[in-house]
């Protein structure tokens, strides 16, 4: 089943796009957040354009795995996902964007240039070793 990861942000939303069945994980795009409902809109048509199943969405808790104020904002964009009739799971994520800025300088990308593509593969590929270690 393909996969549409998001890592959702104040300013923008970074879209990853991965295969449950090989693993593998690609960025693909990053895109403005305008709201709840523009971005849960523009995430369901993205998901139905790429042939993903199931959208991933980060909750960005801390390293105690409390919730963060930006936790809200996941979940309020999970629950219009769902409106819409999207399957949704949420994941965990921690340090995405330190991993993700790591990939960034190797990559030879601008030290200010954004990452929230990079962050959402990052997830997604979180999410795809946390699945095929339970499916075993």
């Amino acid at each position: 089943m393909r996969i549409l990861a998001v890592d959702p942000g104040g300013r923008r939303i970074g879209l990853a796009i991965g295969d449950d069945e090989t693993g593998v994980a690609s960025p693909l795009e990053i895109v403005a957040y305008d709201g709840v409902n523009a971005a849960a809109e523009l995430i369901r048509a993205t998901a139905a354009e790429q042939g993903a199943g199931l959208v991933v969405i980060g909750l960005p808790t801390d390293a105690d795995g409390r919730r963060t104020p930006a936790c809200a904002r996941s979940e309020a964009l999970a629950a219009e996902l769902r409106r819409l009739g999207a399957p949704v799971a949420m994941q965990q994520e921690l340090l995405t964007t330190n991993e993700a800025r790591r990939r960034a300088r190797d990559l030879g990308l601008a030290a200010r240039a954004p990452v929230d593509h990079l962050a959402a593969q990052v997830l997604l590929e979180e999410f795809l070793a946390a699945r095929k270690a339970t499916h075993r």
